[in-house]
């Protein structure tokens, strides 16, 4: 059996096994997160409304689901190495799964990739942004200056970070970027983008280093944590916004 079959029936298996409402949930385009608990209750989030409660889930069918994740992402859960994290193989989300012993039972969370990019106006507009602001970021982006977005767990961080760039893509379509992240997440219309990922074996702080070498314009950076922020001002420094 060829390895697409095998590949074709693991994901047929995944989409069962997360059953109907996690299923309808990944295709729905207002859910932003999915997550299960361990108490079994599945819980959803969607753009612009508090988490809701939506079904359960079973330990066996949890744990079911991450396994199989697992072998999508060619690595292994056991109780040694109980936390799984990466993209879902279905569509690129950002998936976090553990099981026992750092949880009583099989949990996880998905954090949907942004299924449209807002512009920066739309944040004028719903009044979520003064509209002083606008203009400053956009002078900011055509200046080349160094932009740090922070805030909470589910703030809207990767969703402001892909409206600047939508907005450096439309002010400074000439421009390298380059991409960093642990998860894919962050979007470009840019044609000249390279994305680079993480691996267990290159962190962070190794492409950083190597994108210092590889002419970037503008160096992107999906999160920022340990020694990766040293290397980032380092970047910085150097003049690379």
């Amino acid at each position: 059996m060829s390895a697409g079959v095998d590949n074709n029936r693991l994901l047929a298996n995944l989409e069962h096994n997360l059953g109907p409402v996690v299923m309808t949930a990944l295709r729905d385009p207002d859910v932003v997160e999915i997550i299960l608990n361990s108490d079994g209750k599945l819980w959803i989030e969607k753009l612009g409304h508090k988490m809701e409660e939506a079904g359960r889930m079973e330990a066996a069918q949890g744990r079911l689901v991450i396994s199989l994740i697992a072998s999508a992402l060619e690595t292994v859960v056991t109780v040694a190495s109980p936390i799984v994290e990466g993209e879902l193989p279905l569509d690129g989300s950002r998936f976090e799964g553990s099981l026992p012993p750092v949880c009583a039972a099989p949990s996880f969370a998905i954090r949907k990739k942004a299924s449209r990019v807002f512009p920066l106006e739309s944040y004028v507009e719903q009044g979520i942004m003064p509209a002083e602001l606008l203009p400053e970021l956009n002078n900011a982006l055509t200046k080349h200056e160094n932009i740090l977005v922070v805030g909470g767990t589910g703030s809207g961080k990767t969703t402001f970070v892909n409206a600047l760039i939508r907005s450096l893509s439309e002010l400074c379509p000439d421009d390298r970027l380059v991409i960093l992240e642990d998860t894919r997440e962050l979007q470009s219309l840019s044609a000249n983008t390279q994305f680079y990922r993480t691996s267990d074996e290159v962190d962070m702080t190794r492409l950083l280093r190597m994108t210092m070498r590889i002419r970037p314009d503008r160096i992107l950076i999906g999160e920022v944590r340990d020694g990766a922020a040293l290397a980032l001002l380092k970047a910085w420094n150097t003049g690379h916004p």
